[in-house]
């Protein structure tokens, strides 16, 4: 087998291969053991030039199957093009595993140093064996074909144990560039551009072994995607498979899709997704939940069409028909430039925490189906907080339910469509149309609302200031002012209380009150309007006993103020009662009749 490098050449590249271990380190990867540059094998040693006319399939594989003997199993490619033109399979060998091999090369997401040219239809590299590590190697294929895919991670002794690391490489013109059948991936500030599908996630059909941490749900796990540069695929990440089961352990983080269209589809739970910017999103929604969909958090994301005109995107957040979606928190996110709706649950949702997101640019394309939040089902426990929300082209309330909005509250949103909420609000539910005080709370329906105020002041009691504030009724239909509410205010230093009956005339907003306390019916303060207006005054009462307050001779009110009034009198000689009706002039004695 002829030399292609000599010794010191190899200490170079030994050199330089640890030198890449420990600037990966610093990324988060373990670091590689030292190693002796004899343990350090590379393609040319088999007879590969690098060249990119040359076929260098064997020799790559040749020096995949030499590490099979060294203790560090590490490839090396020098800066080159390394043509292949068939898969080169990674076994996983009985009694010589290849667990833990690594390929290195020279190549950053932005530096195409070390490529591996794959001309042919198929899989570049099919890794076959558990904790493999890809470090620093271009993918490139001359065009995007019907089957091409750059790597594919599958078990073949324990299929479910397979925990790939992929780190600095690029992937250019793949169907699919990754394609993982197993759980643990860790994929970062890697490149993938022009290709359908970044990366896919897939649960292995058979042979799954291990314990209770192997097997679904809990076994699909481990997935940390981070930092990476997606330029122009159809979709970023699929996982998809597990239908029956749930994704888990994922975090998606700091991500930049450039005319990135579609981020995340499958299903997916226990996870974060965060920190990434999509624009020119466009073909669905940017984050798509078919399954799974509980203990997420979604947040901090940009996700949008970029401006107009690339304002194609329809949707940003949708879990899917057969998602119930409970225990999620969608916060701190930017949602603009989408035709359509930001966030869509398409079944009931409960337990959900939206909060301080920026909707702005929105269903451009005017539907009237759309919304800023949308809940094709039942919203239960809603937490909808401190959103700012530009206006609906459709002119509608930013959030929509169908099934209606149960024990949820909706406080602190700056929208510039009020109401906030379209459909029916529960007795159980608190809607704040605008942000600040508490001051106004919308009803959807005429019937069952209700408002319940606790106070925890601590301060000491002041008599017949208002404390509590008042609970006013407002008609955008009438003339401007109060029309009628109701005040509470302390009437002694224990805090008992007087309740108000407030009321105003549609002409001069004249205030009359009534006061309801511990003694009873207060009537208004000049008494001339009585329990009504001037000319409106009560004309029939039904109740069980009425009790007058008994005056003397020498303490009758002036007749002429009272006419039609009938007061107790009680004769200070005799100390009988009776009554006395005032004609205006003067108050008159009625007879009474036999005793009952």
């Amino acid at each position: 087998m002829p030399e292609w490098t000599d010794r010191r050449a190899l200490l170079r590249i030994g050199g330089a291969a640890l030198g890449a271990a420990a600037a990966t380190a610093t990324l988060g990867a373990a670091p590689a053991a030292a190693a002796d540059p004899e343990d350090v094998i590379t393609p040319q040693q088999f007879g590969a030039l690098a060249d990119g006319q040359h076929d260098d399939t064997d020799a790559i594989e040749q020096a995949i199957n030499a590490t099979r003997t060294k203790t560090t199993r590490i490839v090396v490619f020098p800066p080159g093009t390394y043509r292949i033109t068939r898969t080169i399979v990674i076994p996983d060998v009985s009694g010589e595993s290849f667990n833990r091999i690594q390929l290195r090369g020279y190549s950053t997401m932005t530096n195409r140093a070390s490529i591996i040219q794959v001309t042919h239809d198929g899989v570049g590299i099919d890794v076959r064996c558990s904790l493999a590590a890809i470090y620093g190697l271009a993918f490139v294929a001359p065009a995007k074909t019907e089957h091409n895919v750059a790597l594919r991670f599958a078990g073949e002794v324990n299929t479910d144990d397979t925990d790939a690391a992929i780190l600095e490489c690029t992937f250019v013109s793949f169907k699919l560039a990754v394609d993982h059948v197993g759980r643990g991936l860790y994929f970062s500030h890697n490149l993938v551009a022009l290709c359908t599908t970044g990366i896919s996630l897939a649960w292995p059909t058979e042979g799954v072994e291990g314990g209770g941490v192997h097997l679904p749900p809990y076994g699909l796990r481990k997935w940390l995607i981070t930092n990476n540069h997606f330029h122009s695929p159809f979709q970023a990440i699929v996982a998809q498979g597990a239908e029956s089961s749930d994704f888990r352990g994922m975090i998606i983080q700091g991500n930049l899709l450039d005319i990135g269209r579609r981020l995340f589809i499958g299903s997916i739970s226990n996870s974060t997704i965060s920190g990434n910017v999509v624009e020119n999103a466009d073909n669905g929604a940017i984050i798509e939940i078919t399954s799974g969909g509980h203990n997420l958090t979604i947040g901090d994301n940009v996700l949008g069409g970029f401006e107009a005109p690339q304002d194609k995107g329809t949707r940003a957040i949708q879990f899917s028909s057969d998602v119930k979606a409970h225990n999620v928190t969608i916060s701190g996110n930017t949602f603009n430039w989408l035709k359509g709706t930001p966030i869509r649950f398409e079944n009931d949702a409960s337990r959900i925490t939206i909060a301080n997101n920026s909707f702005d640019n929105w269903n451009l394309s005017g539907r009237s189906d759309n919304a800023a939040i949308s809940v094709a089902g039942k919203a239960s426990a809603f937490s909808v907080i401190g959103n700012v929300i530009s206006a609906d082209p459709a002119n509608r309330p930013p959030i929509a339910t169908t099934g209606g909005l149960h024990a949820s509250h909706v406080i602190g949103n700056a929208s510039e469509q009020v109401p906030l909420v379209g459909g029916p609000v529960g007795a159980d539910s608190f809607v704040q149309a605008t942000p600040g005080r508490f001051n106004r709370m919308e009803v959807a329906g005429p019937l069952g609302a209700a408002a319940k105020v606790i106070s925890t002041s601590t301060e000491p009691v002041k008599v017949g200031t208002d404390r509590y504030g008042s609970f006013v009724v407002e008609g955008s239909n009438a003339n401007p002012g109060v029309k009628g509410g109701v005040r509470v205010v302390p009437v002694n230093q224990s805090g008992s209380a007087a309740t108000e009956l407030l009321c105003a005339t549609t002409s001069t907003n004249e205030l009359v009150s009534m006061a309801a306390n511990a003694t009873g019916l207060v009537p208004p303060a000049d008494n001339a309007r009585d329990l009504g207006s001037a000319t409106q005054r009560m004309r029939t009462v039904y109740a069980h006993q009425v009790v007058l307050a008994e005056h003397t001779p020498d303490s009758l009110p002036d007749a002429a103020g009272q006419s039609g009034g009938i007061i107790l009198v009680r004769d200070p000689k005799t100390g009988k009662r009776g009554l006395a009706l005032s004609d205006g002039a003067a108050w008159r004695n009625v007879v009474l009749g036999p005793q009952v």
